[in-house]
């Protein structure tokens, strides 16, 4: 509870009291109206208080404040100058509250909106009809109804008719507010007009009592006063201040929330002939100014009538003017209107609902808007639509729209976006309307769009976002057994590079045709792009699997073309769909298994097991771990011995690159190298491995002509472009001499037609470093390959030379090479000798070095240090022969 309730409660007891006390004892007479001016002078502050702490619609508080001081310096002056005469003090009491009155009116005029005060004459008449109302009133109540204004003295007749006209107007500007104020500040102008009027009416009985002597309605008027005072301050405590308005809103169109400003003139009317009848039911002559005030009352009932029928009639056709430009606006726009009952019954649709569906548009009024529209959309709708008036449970699509279907007159359905309010609770609507856009043409151009979109165009078949999807739907949804077989294309490059592009588009085409004739029609193919496609089927284990061979069958039957037969084979990887697993997880399964279908050769088809996933899960680590290796000292080299047959001694050696894992132990180079390159990282690996077989091959024992030292380079790096920086550095970093240095090269290098690739081999040659082909007689080796690069090495590989000991053919062919590569004038080293007999084959054809387990394991460079040092001069006693 507000403490300033309290604090005028508490003044107004303390108020009556001592007017009950004054009435009581005459003696105190002094006290009553110190106690009356305590109260004006509380009540003041408290209405400052209340206009300075509120916003400003309350401003009109504080210059009502400045009254209630007035009369209460007109009391303070009356004591000080204490007159004889009882219209003296009347004169002396009165003469300052006229001031009072004056702001009092204005005060009370600034409690409400001036545009509610605007309203063009209709308030002016009503404040001169209330006004000539309390005239008549009033007067009646000072004079008396048999007192006439001619009897009394000259100073007489003008206070009193000065209090009259005020306590006339001010009741009249109560009034007035009452009627034009809003409806959440009626109380309070009801309070106000309660202590208006007894205040007013106090004020003007305590005037007129000085002047006659009555002594009784003098005391009466105090009460009065002090309860006038009182009520003010609680109006002040009690006003909520003014509504905020649309700034659009017409003052004169609904100001008045209810109909009291109409009824209101009509009460002053009555009150002013209802004085006029108790003076004539006195047995008294209504005075002239009765007369005059009831004609006036009539006169001004009849223009304020006047008037609200001219407002009337203007608003009316405003009402019109509304009416028809919102109706044109219904019936122009491109969006439908639907105005459904508590049941949800269509009782209204706009013209714009017609125009979408025809004739179908009329029928529908009456019917249920769930049974009118499409069956898949009834659970949405259920969801979403109030019900008797019951708030909805869910937000549609999270934007207040949701999407609905009716038919046309075609039986076509015809695609809605409907908005859903709920206006039952608005007086002037009290329905639930749809606000409805037809998007038919705009879902067909989406559907269009997201048939290109998920469909492949040069198969016709679903493209990759579409088997996302589906996967999708795979892994989230109640079917049944589902796998995924993938199936990559083996030899659709060469057919490119052979017979062309436009060959190529045909036989993929022709591949997907073929795997969509191969599913049962539940399945689905899909192409992921170049030369691989996916197929969903749904079933058991060993029903995917006899689909995976039918789909190889398919495959490799050959494709006719207009260039010519097209042999194409695959390999594909089965994966079970698991239901709650990721999509790109089942995806990788399948690349998994694809790559191990590959890996077990052409034409194979392999599920996915745990084993896949754990390899996998290894070459992740080990792809992770590769990039610090050298920084934790885990690399490092193997040095295996070269020897010269001829010379019979170590000419050179061979550092070959290893890793040593802290958790997995040694991890051989056919794993890692692969690794290096695909995650780009080899570079690296060269870089360290070319300068630490430099520096160790520096710090080598020497016993005649400097120990050669090779290192090999896959094919990844030289493709980098990076192989003359890195040896340029090596060699500075170790100080070896060029010539002592070997770079071997595989034979996919040589094969490159990568022309950097070739400058940067001259360069290094050109720089005195020795170029070497390995692995020479092994995959794609040729002998046009000995003359394609400058090297000055040929290294033949182990599967050349393992049969050299006892296959005529392979002694026939390695003596060929042989003989070819000294004719060029390039040494030949064999690689992988194991036994005596297939070093003494070699020797015998002329073949100038070996390397191999025959002649020494690889080992650390402790002890090849230790093996050069020792046996430099003689390469293994009994194996060859001596000196």
């Amino acid at each position: 509870m507000d403490p300033r309730r309290t604090v005028l409660l508490g003044c107004a007891a303390l108020g009556l009291t001592g007017c009950a006390a004054a009435v009581a004892v005459p003696s105190w007479l002094p006290v009553a109206d110190a106690g009356v001016a305590a109260v004006g002078l509380i009540v003041s502050v408290l209405l400052w208080s209340v206009g300075s702490s509120s916003g400003r619609g309350l401003r009109g508080w504080r210059l009502l404040a400045l009254a209630p001081p007035l009369p209460v310096a007109g009391t303070a002056l009356a004591y000080l100058l204490r007159p004889a005469d009882g219209i003296d003090l009347a004169v002396l009491r009165w003469v300052p509250t006229v001031p009072g009155y004056v702001i009092a009116i204005v005060a009370i005029l600034t409690l409400v909106e001036r545009c509610r005060l605007r309203a063009g004459p209709r308030v002016a008449v009503e404040l001169a009809l209330f006004t000539s109302a309390c005239l008549v009133a009033v007067q009646m109540m000072i004079v008396g109804p048999r007192g006439s204004w001619a009897d009394l003295e000259l100073a007489e007749g003008l206070v009193l008719g000065a209090a009259v006209v005020a306590t006339s107007v001010t009741m009249a500007a109560a009034v007035t507010v009452l009627g034009v104020v809003d409806v959440r500040r009626r109380r309070m102008a009801l309070v106000l007009l309660a202590g208006a009027v007894l205040l007013t009416t106090g004020r003007a009985l305590a005037t007129s009592a000085l002047m006659s002597g009555s002594s009784g309605v003098l005391d009466g008027s105090r009460f009065l006063v002090v309860c006038g005072l009182s009520l003010l301050g609680l109006a002040a405590l009690m006003d909520p201040g003014p509504a905020r308005e649309p700034a659009d809103r017409h003052p004169d169109a609904g100001g008045r929330a209810t109909d009291l400003g109409h009824v209101l003139p009509h009460l002053a009317m009555l009150l002013a002939m209802t004085v006029a009848g108790v003076v004539t039911m006195l047995g008294s002559l209504p005075s002239q100014v009765t007369v005059t005030g009831v004609l006036a009352c009539a006169g001004l009932a009849t223009a304020h009538r006047v008037l609200a029928l001219r407002e009337e009639r203007r608003t009316a056709a405003r009402l019109r003017r509304s009416e028809a430009y919102f109706r044109s606006l219904v019936h122009s726009s491109g969006d439908g209107v639907v105005i459904l009952d508590d049941a949800l019954r269509i009782n209204w649709t706009s013209p714009a609902l017609e125009r979408a569906l025809g004739n179908p548009a009329p029928t529908l009024l009456g019917r249920l808007l769930l049974e009118a529209v499409h069956p898949d959309d009834v659970p949405a709708l259920a969801a979403v639509l109030p019900v008797a008036g019951i708030a909805p449970d869910a937000d549609p699509g999270g934007a207040g729209l949701l999407t609905v279907r009716l038919p046309d007159a075609a039986g076509e359905w015809h695609y809605l976006e409907a908005g859903v309010s709920d206006l039952r609770r608005h007086p002037d609507v009290g329905a639930v309307v749809l606000h409805c856009r037809d998007m038919t043409e705009r879902n067909a151009r989406e559907q269009a769009l997201q048939a290109v979109a998920y469909t492949d165009p040069m198969t016709g078949l679903p493209n990759r976002a579409g088997v996302l999807r589906l996967l999708q739907d795979a892994v989230t949804g109640p079917g049944g057994p589902t796998t995924l077989l993938m199936v990559d294309l083996l030899g659709l490059t060469a057919a490119r590079e052979n017979a062309g592009r436009e060959t190529g588009t045909l036989a993929v085409a022709e591949i997907g045709r073929r795997l969509r004739a191969t599913v049962r029609g539940e399945d689905t193919v899909a192409r992921m792009g170049g030369g691989a496609f996916a197929v969903l089927s749904h079933g058991a284990d060993a029903d995917a699997d006899r689909l995976a061979h039918r789909c190889l069958s398919a495959v490799e039957q050959p494709i006719v073309t207009p260039a010519g037969l097209v042999e194409l084979t695959a390999g594909i990887g089965v994966v079970d769909i698991e239901q709650g697993s990721d999509v790109e997880a089942v995806l990788a399964r399948a690349d998994l298994a694809v790559r191990a279908a590959h890996e077990a050769g052409a034409g194979r088809a392999r599920r996915y097991d745990d084993a896949l996933g754990e390899a996998a899960a290894r070459r992740d680590l080990l792809r992770s771990e590769l990039a610090g290796a050298a920084a934790r000292d885990e690399l490092y080299l193997l040095f295996q011995p070269i020897v010269s047959l001829e010379e019979e001694r170590i000419t050179g050696v061979e550092a070959q690159l290893r890793w040593r894992h802290g958790s997995l132990g040694e991890i051989p180079p056919v794993e890692f190298v692969p690794l290096a390159e695909r995650a780009g990282l080899i570079g690296g690996l060269v870089r360290w491995g070319l300068e630490a077989a430099a520096t160790a091959a520096t710090g080598l024992p020497e016993a005649g002509t400097p120990l050669r030292i090779g290192f090999t380079v896959p094919f990844g790096y030289l493709s980098g472009g990076t192989l003359v920086t890195d040896v340029e550095s090596a060699l500075a970093v170790s100080g070896l001499s060029p010539e002592r240095l070997v770079l071997q090269i595989g034979a996919p290098a040589v094969a490159s037609d990568d022309e950097r690739l070739a400058l940067d081999v001259s360069s290094v040659r050109l720089m005195g470093v020795h170029v070497a082909l390995d692995g020479f007689g092994s995959g794609a080796s040729a002998l046009a390959h000995l003359t394609r690069l400058p090297i000055d090495i040929v290294r033949l590989d182990r599967s050349l030379i393992s049969r050299i000991d006892r296959d005529p053919q392979s002694q026939a062919l390695c003596e060929s090479v042989i003989g070819i590569a000294r004719a060029l004038g390039l040494d030949v080293v064999g690689e992988g000798v194991e036994t005596a007999a297939q070093l003494a084959a070699l020797t015998k054809y002329g073949c100038g070095f070996a390397q191999g387990f025959a002649v020494g394991r690889p080992l650390p460079l402790p002890g090849i240090t230790e093996l050069v040092a020792e046996g430099a001069a003689v390469l293994l006693p009994g194996l060859v022969g001596s000196r």
